[in-house]
């Protein structure tokens, strides 16, 4: 099935560059197949590196000075993936990572805040990527706010299994895994971990992971 996508932008020296092959070239008026991109502001850029495969995905880009990019990847397409910028923020992904169904990143609140995924991860369904939360805890004594977004960042080789829930400080140190349905809110900055929980801690130390299950990593 041939996937239509747009390209709608509002607002002044905007840019959306795709890079195939390492030549650099403005996006075609047509988009890209499967990728819903809107912009409404100032001064935001686009970078997507293809090849890359999207189905029923949408990038938003809201205010000025948002900045996205994206390598490219052979891996199966991203579906239903959801990235939104605002407030001068970024989301930077790495080459050859696998995106799966719905899952969402949203970096906005504060100027300068990122959301960085390094190369071959992977992001399982219904996982939710944040840097703010939306709402300002204030304290009551001296009206000052309490949670200040901040940066998420996943290092080279992550698994991030379904259903969990990334919020600002959340760092995962390269070929760790964190288990399903959990909640990462701190910094988890040794290797080879496995991490779960609500909020999640250390499970297990010395592990890596393969994209393969587990017949077909045993050659059975």
């Amino acid at each position: 099935m041939q996937e239509n996508g747009f390209l709608k932008v509002w607002g002044a020296n905007n840019s959306v560059t795709v890079i195939e092959r390492g030549i650099e070239r403005p996006l075609d008026p047509q988009g890209i197949p499967g990728l819903a991109i809107t912009i409404n502001g100032n001064n935001n850029r686009v970078r997507i590196e293809m090849p890359l495969r999207f189905s029923e995905c949408q990038l938003a880009l809201v205010g000025n000075n948002n900045f996205f990019s994206i390598r490219s990847s052979h891996k199966t397409r991203m579906l239903r993936v959801f990235f939104y910028i605002a407030d001068g923020c970024a989301i930077e992904i790495g080459k050859n990572c696998y995106i799966n169904n719905n899952a969402s990143f949203i970096a906005k609140e504060k100027a300068g805040t990122k959301i960085v995924v390094g190369n071959d991860c992977v992001i399982a369904a219904d996982c939710l990527l944040r840097c703010g939360d939306g709402h300002t805890l204030i304290n009551e004594f001296n009206g000052q706010p309490l949670n200040e977004p901040d940066d998420i960042i996943l290092e080279d080789h992550v698994w991030v299994g379904a259903r969990c829930v990334l919020l600002k400080r959340a760092y995962v140190a390269e070929n760790s895994v964190v288990g399903t349905m959990s909640l990462v809110n701190k910094r988890f900055d040794i290797p080879n971990v496995l991490i779960a929980g609500v909020p999640a801690k250390i499970i297990k130390s010395g592990i890596d992971w393969d994209l393969a299950d587990y017949k077909t990593y045993v050659g059975e």
